[in-house]
């Protein structure tokens, strides 16, 4: 019989990557809020990755890296431009948020 842990259950910020101590985790998480839309898109179309590739003009294998939200040399541009073949825009709201360090933050919508 397995011995039972106690497991700590601590809360998280909005932003993960920020969380468990990222470099760049603004960056990170707005990178992935544009990846999982992108995700979103082509699933709802049911989009093969090939369809897909066909439509937004980038290699098949890439299709194949943001649904597996490997982003490693996709750009904030970049995702942008994948958004704009899927006749999808993005809107950047900046605003301020009220924190302990009283930091801003950006907010990306897509």
């Amino acid at each position: 019989m397995m011995k039972k842990e106690r497991l700590e259950v601590v809360r998280g910020s909005a932003n993960p990557f920020r969380d468990v101590g990222l470099p760049n985790p603004e960056l990170e998480n707005a990178r992935a809020t544009l990846a999982a839309e992108i995700i979103g898109i082509l699933n709802e179309r049911n989009f093969s990755k090939r369809k897909a590739a066909s439509i937004t003009g980038i290699d098949p294998a890439d299709i194949t890296r943001i649904r597996n939200a490997d982003l490693k040399g996709f750009s904030m541009d970049r995702m942008i431009k994948i958004l704009a073949t899927l006749n999808h825009r993005v809107e950047v709201r900046v605003h301020q948020i009220r924190t302990r360090r009283s930091k801003s933050a950006n907010v990306l919508h897509a």
